[in-house]
């Protein structure tokens, strides 16, 4: 609309479509993982995740764009988030939400009971995206990150059965 300030400020109106990654994404996935992560994930490890039975990739979508991803290691009745991303250009608006809640209503269905995660100790954006869909802190591992030693600030989410 005109006038929308919405839309002056570059904020996209359509919505996010949340779908299993293929492998036509590869190059996107390392594209969007390498946007924020210092040790970023090759084609070949991503490769590796899209055939690892235990792996769930699910890419968030804006029309034909991958703009963001979630990769989880799911084993009988637990779950692990390995990572997730969104592109600098889509942040702030929803995405990781879309991924986080996607996520969770795919543990429900296969009955995952417990979710973990990691997130840097700096990274507070990460951290608020976590405690808003319910994660809690559940305590500290130390030098966790590879590429500058930082801590990580692992968290517990326990999926809610209907």
């Amino acid at each position: 609309m005109p006038g929308d300030s919405s839309i002056k400020a570059g904020v996209h109106r359509e919505k996010f479509e949340v779908a299993p990654v293929s492998s036509i994404w590869l190059p996107r996935l390392v594209e969007i993982d390498s946007s924020w992560n210092p040790a970023s994930w090759s084609v070949k490890l991503f490769e590796r995740e899209l055939i690892n039975p235990a792996s769930r990739v699910r890419g968030l979508f804006r029309g034909n764009t991958l703009v963001g991803y979630l990769c989880a290691h799911v084993v009988m009745d637990e779950a692990h988030i390995v990572s997730l991303g969104i592109d600098p250009v889509w942040r702030r608006q929803g995405g990781g939400n879309e991924l986080l809640r996607d996520f969770l209503r795919l543990c429900r269905l296969e009955n995952v009971l417990h979710v973990t995660l990691e997130v840097r100790v700096s990274n507070q954006a990460a951290q608020a995206l976590y405690a808003q869909a319910g994660f809690k802190a559940a305590g500290i591992r130390k030098h966790y990150y590879s590429d500058n030693g930082e801590d990580a600030i692992t968290m517990r989410y326990t999926v809610e059965m209907p």
